[in-house]
């Protein structure tokens, strides 16, 4: 059949092109927004923590050096303090843009602003994966940092629950429980747990002994705020949560510091050059600049009633076979 079909006038036809972008929400570091935060004016901050506390003695009349309590020697005490060093670290990266594909995008697109929210983006998700589990999405990770993360100091310091350790058969708002306890034996109170989004479903089904749900949703700070026995729990939903080493994570925040010398900033460049990519202008190019300096430590003062291994947070382990 002979017809004029769409290819054939394809260039008489005008695409009509949305201008808006079909995609997910920028994420923002978790870590950031919970975690304390203390600004600092040079490459190191140096905390001071009680290690040791002193203790009071009754005075016990009949008993030596002095039978008479009223002019018994008063005993000694002492109080001790250590030292903990947070390293101030930089984390950066460079997005190149052809000054051609900045021409030629739609005028209804602020190309460069849409560049600038998704570079700043995965600043994010480095910090909050080299704080929580000790890697980075591509390089390495600072030695300064604490191995492993949150999550690797808390094994470390046995405090992981593996769900199923008490009960084969218990559901996750017990094991949920369990390992609050780990955090708590300690004398630290659980303020704010994290997890993978797709804990969800698993949280909705749980409810007490009078049916009421463990696991709401309450409004907090202008919105709503997922919920477990009135712990907020913070999700990841940058995708950097490995849920293979962790289901959860819960514990103090204020025990979590970062030492910010320099929050994230932006900036154009258009002379610079780049290694592996040469100079800017002779390629007709722009590129986009974010960095960050800050540090990370993990906080762990002595208290009363500890373990002989105290540690703020607690890990729940994924359920084994």
């Amino acid at each position: 059949m002979a017809y004029m079909s769409r290819a054939d006038a394809l260039t008489f036809i005008i695409e009509q092109r949305s201008p808006e972008i079909i995609q997910q929400a920028t994420q923002r570091s978790v870590a950031l927004s919970t975690f304390r935060t203390i600004p600092v004016s040079s490459s190191t901050l140096r905390l001071s923590m009680a290690d040791a506390f002193p203790q009071a003695q009754w005075l016990m009349p009949g008993v030596a050096p002095d039978d008479d309590v009223d002019i018994a020697v008063k005993p000694q005490t002492q109080m001790a303090w250590t030292q903990g060093d947070i390293l101030v670290e930089e984390a950066a990266a460079i997005a190149i843009i052809p000054e051609n594909v900045l021409d030629d995008a739609s005028g209804e697109i602020d190309l460069m602003a849409q560049v600038e929210e998704r570079v700043a983006e995965s600043v994010a998700v480095l910090i909050d994966q080299t704080f929580f589990f000790g890697t980075a999405p591509v390089g390495g990770v600072p030695a300064s940092f604490p191995v492993g993360g949150l999550v690797g100091r808390a094994k470390a310091h046995a405090h992981e629950y593996v769900w199923g350790t008490n009960d084969a058969s218990e559901d996750i708002a017990e094991a949920w429980s369990a390992t609050m306890e780990l955090v708590e034996d300690d004398n630290f109170d659980v303020a704010q747990s994290y997890a993978a989004r797709s804990i969800r479903g698993q949280l909705r089904t749980m409810r007490n002994a009078n049916g009421d749900p463990l696991y709401v949703t309450n409004l907090a700070g202008g919105g709503p705020t997922d919920m477990m026995y009135g712990v907020p729990i913070n999700y990841m939903t940058n995708g950097t949560w490995d849920k293979a080493q962790s289901l959860a994570l819960m514990g103090d925040p204020q025990y979590a510091v970062i030492a910010m010398r320099q929050r994230l900033t932006a900036k154009p460049l258009d002379q610079a050059t780049l290694t592996g990519f040469g100079n800017l202008a002779e390629r007709d190019a722009v590129a986009l600049r974010v960095k960050t300096r800050l540090g990370f430590g993990i906080l762990v003062p002595k208290g009363l009633g500890q373990s002989a291994d105290p540690f703020p947070f607690a890990t729940l382990g994924p359920k084994g076979p």
